[in-house]
């Protein structure tokens, strides 16, 4: 199914995973102030105080004002919409080289040569290596890069639940995938054997979902650990 701009989130389903890819996260740069101020959407004078403000406080006035005056929200879901059409035809991007689009962010296989329109400017926020995503869980998704690893679908208080556990887990499987080192098969086997003989710790059997909230060690097994093991035998010969 082919990306339409008016979608704010997107995933590309024919890929889910890469290896060893030059992936780059590409932000607008302070979106609805810089909507705000290149479409003229409010008087000078507001455009003019919320310059003044922080970033933070800048986003959280424009979310009042978006409440508080009437087609503001409309205006700017309509503008996300034009800039998000933009970026992909100024950089002619088909789909096959768009992983994923976060409202004001694209991911990207491959740099994009056009970044600026007018006023509004797209920086490059990260680059990877390796992305891998879970259909079965909400689309998560992970971004690896020279250890380090990034996850979209799951919140930081899930993700705090996870670091030492999971996440350690799954930062190691791509670093050996990635480096097509053929030690990971017994690194899995072992990690799954333990699994499921519960003598790993707790932290490990939590719901890697957008939730984390309850222990379930079954869909873990099915829909996290299970995909791990058919992508590492696709990438590396077992």
């Amino acid at each position: 199914m082919s990306y339409d701009p008016s979608k704010s989130t997107w995933y590309n389903d024919q890929i889910e995973y890469l290896f060893n890819s030059e992936i780059y996260e590409y932000d607008l740069q302070d979106a609805g102030y810089s909507l705000i101020k290149e479409y003229h959407l409010l008087p000078e004078e507001d455009i003019q105080r919320l310059s003044y403000l922080e970033k933070v406080e800048r986003i959280i006035a424009i979310g009042k004002l978006q409440r508080d005056r009437s087609g503001l929200s409309r205006q700017l879901s309509d503008l996300f919409t034009e800039i998000r059409r933009l970026f992909i035809e100024e950089n002619n991007l088909s789909d096959d080289r768009i992983l994923s689009v976060k409202k004001d962010a694209f991911f990207t296989i491959g740099k994009c040569s056009t970044t600026t329109f007018g006023q509004l400017t797209f920086v490059i926020k990260n680059k990877y290596s390796s992305y891998l995503r879970f259909p079965d869980i909400s689309n998560i998704e992970l971004y690896y890069s020279d250890q380090t690893l990034d996850i979209k679908g799951i919140g930081e208080v899930g993700q705090s639940r996870h670091r030492l556990y999971l996440l350690e887990f799954l930062k190691k499987v791509m670093k050996l995938i990635e480096a097509k080192n053929p030690t990971v098969k017994h690194y899995l086997r072992t990690f799954i054997d333990d699994y499921k003989g519960d003598r790993l710790e707790e932290g490990y059997y939590i719901e890697f979902n957008n939730r984390s909230q309850i222990l379930d060690p079954l869909a873990n097994y099915r829909y996290l650990l299970i995909p791990l093991i058919q992508v590492t035998v696709k990438e590396i010969e077992l």
